[in-house]
């Protein structure tokens, strides 16, 4: 069994937002609902996501979906916030994600978790190379083992040079998790228990480690401001309208098109410009969606002809 801890208790003051970040939508979905759906996707089992800061907002989302949460009631670092998600849990293997990585696949998931375990590591470390790796810990390597993760601020003139970052995203054997978590202290500028100080304690005791590297760097990125909610959404709009193209819908212009995940389109559907299609909408194959639509929760049979500027399904809830 792998169990799946979400962490998701931080403020996120860069947010300038009275919401907590997580409940940030990205094409129309929460940042931690996607989060949790990718880990439900990988196969790991019953993830928990432990909640805090705004927890009231953030809580009715989980419910909804049917996820379980554990309450951090002091931030006091993201060690401590893994021992409160793993107060009743008994697991081989122990994921721990955060919710504000949107973009995260179930393949990157499973990918991390298969490697620790091929490995016999204690600890895997996903890892990336993103263009700018300045404010990121690095990854220190020697050979194929991982010797530590350095802070940004913490790093040598040499060490900066290291274009490998760590995302924050681990994979840990269960058996060991618990013991780590007790060893971890708080000797350090902010006074908190940090999650990644378990690698050098596990190296240390002779426990290997790796490092997991993540091809698309732009997949793995937390989302600390709202520039980059603005990117992540962004980025996850054109895979969406992309795939969609592939599959024989005609977008003449898709930079200004809306499309969320949950609508689904048949092939040799027109799609205007400025269109937005949102929530469980169908269109049927052929159809016409004229300029400037918003088709919500909907279903449109096949041949229809949507004129420009048509409102259908919008209930000014969203």
């Amino acid at each position: 069994m792998t169990a799946c801890i979400i962490l998701a208790a931080g403020q996120g003051k860069r947010m300038k937002s009275p919401l907590p970040k997580v409940v940030h939508q990205v094409l129309g979905v929460p940042m931690v609902l996607r989060v949790v759906r990718q880990a439900v996707a990988a196969g790991l089992e019953h993830p928990v996501v432990v909640v805090g800061h705004g927890r009231e907002s953030v809580i009715p989302i989980l419910e909804e979906e049917g996820a379980s949460w554990a309450v951090q009631e002091e931030q006091l670092g993201t060690a401590h916030a893994v021992t409160c998600g793993l107060k009743n849990i008994s697991a081989e293997s122990v994921m721990v994600l955060l919710g504000d990585v949107p973009l995260l696949t179930s393949s990157t998931i499973s990918e991390l978790e298969e490697s620790r375990r091929k490995a016999g590591a204690a600890i895997a470390v996903l890892s990336t190379c993103p263009p700018d790796p300045s404010g990121y810990g690095r990854i220190i390597r020697e050979g194929d083992l991982l010797r530590a993760i350095v802070e940004d601020s913490d790093c040598t003139t040499r060490q900066l040079e290291i274009g490998e970052i760590n995302t924050g995203l681990m994979s840990f054997d269960g058996g060991v998790l618990p013991q780590l978590l007790r060893e971890i202290r708080t000797d350090n500028d902010q006074g908190e228990y940090y999650l990644t100080d378990a690698v050098s304690i596990a190296m240390s005791r002779g426990m290997p480690c790796i490092a997991v590297p993540a091809e698309d760097y732009r997949e793995v990125s937390g989302v600390n401001n709202r520039v980059q909610l603005a990117c992540a959404t962004e980025n996850l709009r054109k895979q969406v309208l992309d795939a969609h193209m592939i599959r024989g819908v005609n977008i003449p212009d898709p930079g200004c098109v809306w499309i969320e995940e949950s609508v689904e389109i048949g092939a040799g559907v027109q799609i205007g410009r400025s269109v937005r299609l949102s929530g469980k909408t169908l269109i049927g194959e052929n159809c016409f969606v004229g300029d400037g639509s918003i088709l919500i929760d909907v279903d449109i049979p096949p041949g229809t002809v949507i004129e420009p500027y048509s409102v259908v399904g919008w209930t000014g809830a969203r």
